[in-house]
């Protein structure tokens, strides 16, 4: 099976996904949370103090980071429908979204979230360390000549979905229990 087939279905899910959240595009709005979560004053599941300055900023990296891999994998997935191992074009777009998808989990894995930002932090980790071992099974078929999507590769990409999944489920839950700072 070639690659492009196999990203289909994982691609699906992941543009369902930032179309879900709708957050993805760097803007994140902030609504009331709901009439049903319960108040707190600290950082447990019952906290419902205001996303402060520091939280939102960090939000807004790390959903550009997610949404700039989910992209980047997606635009791979059309590179891959039409292999062109000889052109030397394909190649360098085909190495450049690898690099790109591969260095993303570096960008997020020292940031220092706030607690109650923690489980969407790990989340996100998995989602993009996933994506970037991906990458890195794509590239050695690609040294290789390969441009068939291995299990190997499918697994990871499956992973990272999942991950992905994950993450914006936290954040939707996060978006919805907590409001903007004045």
């Amino acid at each position: 099976m070639k690659i492009a087939f196999g990203l289909v279905a994982v691609l699906v899910i992941l543009l369902g996904m930032i179309a879900a959240v709708g957050h993805l595009d760097g803007s994140i709005t902030f609504g009331e949370p709901s009439a049903d979560a319960p108040s707190g004053d600290g950082p447990s599941v019952g906290d419902t103090s205001p996303i402060t300055g520091e939280e939102q900023a960090y939000l807004e990296f790390v959903i550009g980071t997610l949404e700039t891999v989910s992209n980047d994998i997606s635009t791979l997935g059309m590179v891959f429908s039409q292999p062109e191992l000889d052109d030397e074009g394909w190649q360098s777009t085909a190495t450049l979204l690898l690099n790109r998808i591969e260095m993303a989990y570096g960008a997020i894995a020292t940031l220092e979230p706030s607690p109650r930002l923690q489980p969407f932090q790990d989340a996100a980790g998995r989602a993009l360390d996933n994506s970037a071992e991906f990458a890195k099974v794509l590239r050695v078929g690609l040294q290789q000549g390969q441009t068939d999507l291995t299990e190997e590769a499918a697994a990871k990409l499956v992973a990272a979905a999942e991950a992905f999944g994950e993450a914006e489920e936290l954040l939707m839950a996060f978006l919805d229990a907590h409001v903007a700072a004045a």
